[in-house]
């Protein structure tokens, strides 16, 4: 973790938070694995209502996360999320959709923006990439979810070009932060794979395997859209390389649970 972030500890949780973004007035932090109320083949601060975790432990974690990041938990609001560049503009009529009801009419979406104070954005990872953006002038905040597909489609520039769309925002005032996510040292990939990006974001390895960065495909394509270099942050914590920290869908296989990226105007 880089110096534009810092680490929020609450009993045995924490979180890491973009100062950048929590002094502008935003409520923002991308959660751990660690503490929580799940046990068994899903331990810890869980967040996935889809990964065989017990229902009401993944409530409580919910609880202990809006309780420890300040926000109400009955205005939050989570997607089905299915590696998409999709994006829904969320409004006070769809507070709890995704956590009191699970199977809610937000699916096949990637990406949430609001411009309405209150309303928690969250987005779930274990090793994709968390994108979180917010412009303060405007009041308007967005979490997109960028897995290796949903960065070859640009959610991330998406987004920004979403928030400019329909809210005004000018990109040159929107702070963005890359989260806690698979490094270029770990993400491994097959040629096909690895072929949906630029050269420069490749690295040839043996046996025509290749490393990708996720994390600077996704700041150009944020960038691209007119984001100043100096608003976009990369926390630099590779999942895979902290996953006694995080949950890593690569290393921990079938006992993987999910973090979450969160962010509300206050």
């Amino acid at each position: 973790m880089n110096g534009n972030f810092y680490e929020i500890q609450k009993s045995d949780r924490s979180y890491i938070a973009l100062k950048k973004m929590s002094d502008a007035g935003f409520v923002c932090g991308f959660s751990r694995r660690s503490g929580g109320a799940s046990r068994g083949k899903i331990e810890g601060f869980n967040f996935g209502f889809r990964v065989g975790d017990d229902p009401e432990s993944v409530l409580k974690n919910y609880r202990l996360l809006a309780d420890d990041l300040g926000f109400d938990l009955s205005r939050a609001v989570c997607a089905r999320q299915t590696h998409t560049s999709n994006i829904r503009i969320v409004t006070s009529a769809d507070c709890g959709k995704g956590i009191f009801q699970v199977d809610s009419d937000i699916r096949d979406i990637d990406g949430l923006i609001t411009n309405e104070k209150g309303i928690a954005l969250i987005i779930f990872t274990a090793d994709c990439v968390p994108l979180l953006f917010c412009d303060p002038v405007k009041g308007v905040a967005a979490a997109s979810h960028a897995g290796w597909r949903g960065t070859a489609q640009n959610i991330g520039g998406k987004t920004v070009r979403l928030m400019a769309e329909k809210f005004g925002s000018d990109p040159r005032n929107i702070i963005a932060a890359i989260g806690p996510s698979i490094g270029l040292c770990c993400f491994e990939v097959d040629r096909g794979t690895a072929e949906n990006f630029a050269e420069k974001y490749r690295i040839p390895k043996p046996n025509d395997k290749f490393h990708v960065d996720l994390w600077a495909a996704n700041r150009d394509m944020i960038a691209a859209e007119g984001v100043p270099a100096e608003n976009i942050y990369i926390s630099e914590e590779c999942t895979i390389c902290n996953s006694d920290k995080y949950y890593s869908y690569r290393t921990h296989k079938e006992h993987t649970g999910r973090q979450i990226a969160v962010i509300a105007i206050k």
